[in-house]
């Protein structure tokens, strides 16, 4: 999957971050920055829901659920761009089935803590998007949603959030 739009547009977000918000002296930022990024993945897969067991009745706002899944995008973006990933990914699926693949991107999430590689930040990209791939979400909705998000993080930037 060829995101080099998007991920020209989260160097411009990044450097506007980095300028205006983020403190430079701010410390253990990269493992924030792991940990911010398994906070999404929980929020978009409390979205799409498919891991309630539980629960009987599972319809997936899919506003909510592409909102959830462009902010992990944002997130990744980030990393992938920090240490110069290319921006041509291939989507890995593991598994067709949602709850084995979140279980697959959450494991190679962890292991960022402890292998920061661009090989690492690259597959777990590449997982990721086969995570979304399983609930239907297409290149175009990823741009649009990632759009969507970076126009409301820059406002966000403008009013101090």
């Amino acid at each position: 999957m060829n995101l080099k739009v998007i991920f020209e547009k989260q160097i411009k977000l990044d450097e506007t971050l980095h300028n205006n918000v983020i403190n430079p002296n701010e410390k253990n930022l990269r493992e924030k920055e792991i940990i911010a990024l398994l906070v999404e993945l929980g929020e978009f897969a409390n979205e799409v829901k498919l891991f309630k067991y539980w629960k009987k009745h599972k319809e997936i706002n899919q506003t909510k659920m592409l909102e959830e899944f462009a902010d992990g995008i944002h997130f990744l973006t980030s990393l992938a761009t920090e240490f110069h990933v290319d921006y041509e990914i291939n989507v890995i699926k593991k598994s067709i089935d949602f709850c084995l693949q979140l279980a697959y991107v959450y494991k190679i999430f962890i292991k960022l803590f402890k292998h920061y590689t661009k090989k690492l930040i690259k597959k777990a990209y590449g997982a990721y998007l086969g995570l979304g791939e399983i609930v239907n979400i297409t290149y175009e909705k990823i741009e649009t949603a990632y759009f969507d998000k970076n126009e409301v993080n820059f406002k966000r930037i403008e009013n101090n959030y």
